[in-house]
Parts: structure tokens; C-alpha cells; sequence
């Protein structure tokens, strides 16, 4: 047995064990009823697809970025983690972050110009787009039923299936504007 089976085999009892120390604290976080997306049974089946299970770790951060009004790197997730589960380290959720977007339940985004830190998001969101203020680093979310008409065109037109498009737009917020305006 190598010294990386072991590890692995230490990740897994780290992983069970943290799993009943933690089904109370999960419990307590869901309040008693389900609070996952009504996707909830297909993160199930990815994670069984790839012989993983629903951890409460995993569950956490799921329940996070689905709840979260702002875009989450992974030091804020972890600080919104912690609300929960005070023992909770950064290093598990990167690790949890890392295999979620390795199965596809999560992605990654670099949002901002020569932007180094990457913000984590649902699969299962809508099309939208985002626009970074290159002052702030403010990141919003922008729905924009033109671009999904164009999309839609663009699939009848090429007779194509889009799954997913990336757009970025990049300027000043209104709040940069404003006190840009104010600067003059």
C-alpha cells in the first residue's frame, strides 16, 4: 500500500466521521425539512454517477451557493460555512468545491480583469451574464431575454444545442460612475 492509498483511506474516515459529527449540525441547518433546490435528487444521482455521496459538507456549500445574493469565492463560502459549522476549515471546502466542479454541479468563473480569484456558482442557474466593475470588482448578474432570443436564433439558424455561453461585460457600476462624475 502506497503512502497515497493511505491518505485516501484517511480522507474517508475523516470524511465518515465528519459526517456523524456533523448530521446534527445538519439537521439543525435545514430546520427539519429539505431546503435544496428541487434539484436536490439529481446532485444525488451525479454524485452516486461518480460514486460519491451527499455529504453535510457537500450539502453546505450547495445550500450556499444556492442561497447566496452575491457571487461566493471559496474564503466566502467557508465564512458563510462557519455560521453552521464552526469546525468547518477552508481546506475542506476547496476540496468540496474541487469535486463538485469536477462532476459538473458547480463551475468556476474569473470575473474581473487579470481577476486571480475564482467565484462558484450553481449549474442549474439560468442563462445570465455578467458584468464586472473594473474599479470596485463588483461582479453583477445580468438576465437579458435579448441575448436568450439570440441564443435561441443562433441554435434554429445552425441547428445546433447551445448547453451553456459565457459572457463577460466589463466597465464602471453605477456607484463607480456616480463617484467617478463626482471626481470631475
Amino acid at each position: 500500500m502506497t503512502i497515497y492509498q493511505h491518505i485516501d483511506d484517511i480522507y474517508q474516515w475523516i470524511e465518515i466521521i465528519s459526517v456523524i459529527e456533523c448530521n446534527c449540525k445538519s439537521f439543525a441547518i435545514r430546520g427539519g425539512t429539505n431546503t435544496m433546490s428541487d434539484n436536490q435528487d439529481t446532485f444525488i444521482d451525479t454524485l452516486h454517477d461518480h460514486g460519491l455521496r451527499l455529504t453535510s459538507q457537500r450539502e453546505l456549500v450547495l445550500q450556499i451557493l444556492r442561497e447566496a445574493s452575491e457571487h461566493l469565492d471559496a474564503e466566502g463560502i467557508w465564512q458563510n460555512a462557519r455560521q453552521y459549522d464552526q469546525d468547518i476549515n477552508l481546506a475542506t471546502i476547496y476540496r468540496n468545491l474541487n469535486v463538485l466542479s469536477q462532476i459538473g454541479l458547480i463551475q468556476q468563473s474569473f470575473l474581473g480583469e487579470g481577476q486571480k480569484r475564482g467565484y462558484y456558482e450553481l449549474i442549474d442557474k439560468p442563462f445570465h451574464y455578467h458584468f464586472a466593475c473594473l474599479r470596485c470588482g463588483k461582479v453583477l448578474e445580468l438576465l437579458s431575454p435579448p441575448m436568450a432570443q439570440a441564443q435561441q436564433e443562433m441554435e434554429r439558424h445552425y441547428g445546433v444545442r447551445i448547453i451553456d455561453a459565457h459572457y463577460k461585460f466589463e466597465g464602471l457600476c453605477p456607484d463607480c460612475m456616480a463617484s467617478h462624475a463626482n471626481d470631475e
